[in-house]
C-alpha cells in the first residue's frame, strides 16, 4: 500500500542524495558485499571461461542459456542487497530462538527472495529477446554501407528494418519500460510489482530513475575506462587482435564492475522509492 505523507512531508525521489546514498551503502557495507558477491561473481567467471572454451562467445542464443545461472545468482544478490538495506537483514540471517516468530520471518523473507530472483531473470530474459531484435546481421551492415556511398544493392539483396523500428518504439516508449527494468526490487522490498510501477509512472519519476542511474554509473564506467586503457597499454594488447586470455581478463573486470555499478543502482533506487511506501532508511545505513 502506498504512503501518503502529509503535505509538509511529501515523499519525493531525490537523484543525487538517492545514488550518494548508494555509493555510501557501497562504501559501508564493503565487507559484507564481498560474502555476497563472490557467488555471483564466481558463476559469472565460470560462464565466461565456457564460452571461450568452446568458442561460443559468438552465438546469441547459446550465450543467452548459458547466462541464465548468472542471472538466477544475480537476483539472489540485488534481493540479498535490498533486504539489507532496508531491513537491516544479513545473510546468513540470525534467528531469535523463537520457532514461531523465525518461522513466519523466514517464510516471508524466503518468498520476497525468491520472487525477486524470478523477477529479475524475466527481465533479462525479456532484455535479450529485445535485443535480439535490433540485432544487424554481417549481410545488413554490408548492405547499409553500400546504400551510404550511393551505390545500388545487388539482385535480390534486401535490407531488414526490424533493428531500427526496435530501436525507435523503445526510445518512445522508454518511460513505460524502464521502471521495468527495476522492478525486482518490489518484492524483496516487500511492495506491490504494480504500485511500485504506478507510482513510478503518475509520480513521473521514470526521468530521475534514468538520471540516477547515469549517476550511479558514469563513475565506474570511467574507472573502467581507466583500467582498460591501463592494461591496453601495459601489455601490449592490440585491440584489433585481442586474445582470448586478454578477452577473459577484460571480461572479468567489466563483469565484476558491473555488478558492482548493479548492487549502487539497486539501493539508490530503493532509496528513492521507499518514502513513496512509507519505509524509513535504517540509521545504519543512511548517509551522513
Amino acid at each position: 500500500m502506498l504512503h501518503h505523507s502529509s503535505p509538509d512531508n511529501q515523499p519525493k525521489f531525490d537523484m543525487i542524495e538517492s545514488a550518494g546514498i548508494g555509493y555510501h551503502y557501497l562504501f559501508n557495507e564493503r565487507a559484507y558485499l564481498i560474502k555476497l558477491i563472490a557467488a555471483p561473481f564466481f558463476i559469472k567467471l565460470v560462464t565466461l571461461l565456457l564460452l571461450f572454451a568452446f568458442d561460443l562467445t559468438g552465438n546469441p542464443l547459446a550465450l543467452n542459456i548459458a547466462l541464465l545461472p548468472s542471472f538466477f545468482a544475480e537476483g539472489w544478490l540485488y534481493a540479498q542487497v535490498t533486504r539489507s538495506f532496508l531491513f537491516n537483514e544479513r545473510w546468513p540471517i540470525a534467528l531469535s530462538g523463537e520457532k514461531e516468530r523465525d518461522a513466519l520471518k523466514l517464510n516471508n523473507r524466503q518468498t520476497c527472495i525468491l520472487a525477486s530472483i524470478i523477477v529479475f531473470v524475466l527481465i533479462h530474459i525479456a532484455a535479450y529477446a529485445v535485443q535480439s531484435l535490433m540485432h544487424f546481421t554481417e549481410q545488413d551492415l554490408q548492405n547499409f554501407a553500400l546504400i551510404s556511398v550511393g551505390e545500388t544493392l545487388p539482385e535480390g539483396a534486401n535490407i531488414s528494418y526490424t533493428p531500427i523500428i526496435t530501436m525507435i518504439v523503445l526510445l518512445f516508449s522508454a518511460i513505460f519500460w524502464f521502471p521495468l527494468l527495476l522492478i525486482y526490487i518490489a518484492p524483496a522490498a516487500n511492495m506491490y510489482m504494480t504500485d511500485f510501477y504506478m507510482t513510478a509512472i503518475k509520480q513521473r519519476l521514470v526521468f530521475k530513475m534514468v538520471a540516477c542511474y547515469i549517476i550511479c554509473a558514469i563513475p565506474f564506467f570511467a574507472a573502467l575506462s581507466l583500467v582498460t586503457n591501463f592494461l591496453v597499454t601495459a601489455f601490449s594488447i592490440n585491440v584489433q587482435d585481442v586474445s582470448a586470455a586478454e578477452q577473459i581478463l577484460i571480461g572479468v573486470i567489466a563483469e565484476f564492475t558491473y555488478l558492482l555499478i548493479g548492487i549502487t543502482v539497486t539501493v539508490a533506487t530503493a532509496a528513492g522509492m521507499r518514502s513513496f511506501f512509507g519505509k524509513p532508511i535504517p540509521k545504519n545505513i543512511e548517509k551522513e
